[in-house]
């Protein structure tokens, strides 16, 4: 399951928590987001799109983990999960911390947009080239980015963040909106 981009780490961690499991299961997907903006926001973690099939019958999966999902590396040693949006926010909300222009503020936006959509409901599937708007409200910067997802999935992710003057997200401004929905059987 080790691809040449891919930690050792999350191998054995997922082995691990698969074998736990009552059902025997083994992920669709397991691949680094190597985004450039995600890797810009986050420079200290591995982040690892996960996807389990949901098709025929969604299995149950171990606690730990989710059919579209997020699994951080810190520093190459401890493993978290970001399971859904709940979990993405507060990822977030403790994560961004510095940013205080509008460049900051759009790779922030494009770098969360690119996690919601692994944690959307059609995580699995591609999403087109994402529309951003980054404005100016008072001293507050407000960053938007939204992505439809491609064929044979439809509907489509968006975030909404806000940061005030002091370069922190404002953690009850952090919108994520995944009306995404998986396609037919057979498509990816």
């Amino acid at each position: 399951m080790t691809s040449p981009n891919q930690s050792p780490s999350i191998d054995s961690w997922l082995d691990d928590v698969l074998e736990r499991a009552t059902v025997k299961v083994r992920p669709r997907k397991v691949a680094p987001i190597e985004d450039e903006n995600v890797q810009k926001m986050f420079p200290s973690d591995r982040l690892y799109d996960i996807s389990f099939a949901t098709w025929p019958v969604a299995p149950r999966l171990p606690k730990q983990l989710s059919h579209e999902m997020i699994a951080r590396v810190r520093d190459q040693e401890s493993i978290e999960t970001i399971r859904d949006e709940e979990t993405l926010r507060s990822f977030l909300a403790q994560t961004l911390t510095d940013i205080r222009d509008e460049d900051g503020a759009r790779a922030a936006a494009l770098a969360s947009l690119r996690l919601a959509e692994a944690v959307a409901e059609a995580g699995s599937y591609r999403f087109d080239e994402p529309d951003v708007t980054v404005v100016r409200q008072d001293d507050n910067i407000v960053a938007t980015a939204q992505a439809a997802a491609c064929n044979p999935a439809q509907g489509e992710v968006a975030v909404r963040l806000e940061f005030g003057a002091d370069g922190r997200i404002k953690p009850d401004a952090i919108e994520i909106d995944d009306r995404s929905r998986r396609g037919p059987p057979g498509g990816s």
